[in-house]
């Protein structure tokens, strides 16, 4: 996952949300009781209304309901929706939210987080089986099961980033397990990312300003694949890990999965998002810090958002 220290003088304060530990950090001149609590405020509400383990939430409803009724959602889940169709089509499938039942199959989610408490021999359909409706409304025309773990997180990212400008905090780095955002500073932020075959060990990629930053590896998962295929419906084993540079958490987070299925695909959909993806290879008897560079990227020059080491951009 991605790390970003912020500046000296920043007041950090950090809450566990989404699964993960959530860090929210400000200018000490922007920094205030009503900012934190507003950033948090957004990140808790996309963990109530978007969680797959929740019965109560969004997505349990679209999976008890939506195959019978309009079921009205948030409209943060509708929008999530709306950004996870428009990459599934773009990735040809790839990027597929419709995947809790293949999750909970395989130990990754619980059996109820797949919708599929009451009936065990359900037949969940796929993105394709998923309708929005004017209103925020969500009808499916089979049951379907979803999970927003490989993009929720990073809304939530966005959302909190939102609220903290609206309050009028000029600048601010939010940090949710990796998923990080950094707004309104001109100075670089140095971005730090793991190295898959030596987790301990961080590598300095790049540096970052107004940028989201988004890393998919599975090195923390105990040996266990949890890269889905969705064109396969199978889990996928993924030794490297990829870093995605991009205008929104979101974004970053979502394409993540979509470069690591789709390496050679993928260019094309990072450009129409204006991303960047950056890939260290955790493969081979010898892979580990002291072979700890980045294998392949496709980024290979600095942008308004975006600065490579020197090495790297020459």
């Amino acid at each position: 996952m991605p790390c970003c220290p912020h500046p000296e003088g920043w007041v950090a304060r950090a809450q566990v949300w989404l699964g993960t530990l959530v860090e929210v950090a400000l200018p000490s001149t922007d920094a205030s009781d009503a900012r934190f609590a507003a950033a948090f405020a957004q990140i808790a509400h996309a963990h109530h209304t978007m969680s797959a383990h929740d019965a109560s939430s969004d997505l349990a409803r679209i999976a008890r309901e939506a195959h019978r009724a309009t079921v009205p959602v948030d409209a943060g889940t509708y929008a999530v929706l709306q950004l996870a169709q428009q990459l599934f089509r773009e990735s040809g499938g790839t990027f597929d939210v419709a995947r809790a039942p293949l999750l909970a199959r395989h130990g990754l989610l619980p059996p109820g987080a797949a919708g599929n408490t009451h009936d065990s021999g359900a037949h969940f359909g796929g993105m394709d089986a998923l309708h929005l409706e004017p209103g925020l409304g969500v009808r499916a025309t089979a049951p379907v099961a979803l999970d927003l773990g490989g993009i929720a997180k990073g809304y939530a990212v966005d959302r909190a980033v939102d609220a903290l400008r609206a309050t009028g905090a000029r600048a601010g780095l939010i940090n949710a397990g990796g998923d990080l955002r950094v707004f309104g500073t001109d100075d670089w932020m140095p971005v730090r990312v793991r190295h898959p075959a030596a987790p301990a060990h961080a590598l300095q990629l790049f540096e970052v300003r107004d940028a989201a930053v988004a890393t998919s590896a599975d090195y923390f998962r105990d040996g266990h694949r949890g890269l889905v295929d969705p064109r396969t419906r199978s889990l996928r084993s993924f030794s490297g890990s990829v870093t995605v540079v991009a205008p929104t958490c979101a974004l970053a987070d979502a394409l993540t999965k979509i470069v690591a299925l789709q390496p050679a695909e993928s260019a094309a959909i990072l450009a129409r998002h204006g991303a960047h993806a950056f890939t260290i290879c955790g493969e081979g008897p010898h892979s580990g810090p002291q072979r700890a560079t980045a294998c392949a990227t496709t980024c290979g020059a600095t942008t308004a958002n975006l600065r490579l080491p020197l090495a790297a951009a020459a």
